[in-house]
């Protein structure tokens, strides 16, 4: 093979070598950044759009599962029975002030177990829900009490009583008669709570 076979050879090899790059160069500039990197960004909007579809349809075929439990809660919270079922302070108040009062005459005492006085409180603390709040002052004698307690506390809807006080009194004997049993003054608040949304919420 003599030098100039060899020269020949080489500068073909060179040549070629050359016409790739200009063909590779060519490539990226003419078509791949106008035509091919676009297909690529569309191609990837598009798998993008479709799994966004798909998030969506598995969303709402959970639709009338997510109605369903929401219902169920609804009917709970309107079934509770810690809650009042008055929509609004002052209506709560007077039922709870009822509520008093029929457990007091539900004893049948008489003069031996009322109610001295019962007034509605605004709760000023911060709590979830609005705490509706009778301040209340009984005189009864002891055997009618604890079933007056008892009865506010075990009903329902259900109710709380805070801040107890009991002081003993003994009623003065009578003349020609025998000794009546002794009463006791009470005082407590007595309340409840209803949906409407207090200060903390």
């Amino acid at each position: 093979m003599t030098v100039a076979s060899l020269r020949a050879g080489h500068g073909r090899l060179m040549a070629l070598l050359l016409l790739i790059g200009v063909v590779l160069v060519g490539y990226f500039v003419f078509v791949h950044w106008w035509f091919t990197e676009p297909l690529f960004a569309a191609r990837s909007q598009f798998i993008d759009l479709r799994e966004q579809e798909q998030r969506l349809r598995a969303t709402a075929e959970q639709g009338p599962q997510v109605d369903s439990l929401l219902a169920e809660v609804t009917a709970f919270e309107q079934s509770n029975p810690g809650f009042l079922t008055e929509s609004n302070f002052d209506l709560a108040a007077s039922a709870l002030i009822q509520r008093l009062q029929t457990a007091v005459d539900e004893q049948g005492a008489g003069e031996r177990c009322v109610v001295v006085s019962r007034n509605a409180f605004r709760n000023r603390d911060d709590e979830p829900f609005q705490r509706v709040t009778i301040q209340v002052r009984l005189r009864c004698e002891l055997e009618n009490l604890l079933p007056v307690l008892h009865g506010l506390e075990s009903g329902s809807p259900q109710l709380f009583i805070g801040d107890l006080g009991i002081v003993a009194r003994r009623s003065p004997p009578q003349p020609g008669q025998p000794a009546q049993a002794g009463y006791v003054d009470v005082s407590f608040n007595l309340y409840g709570y209803i949906r409407e949304r207090g200060t903390k919420a």
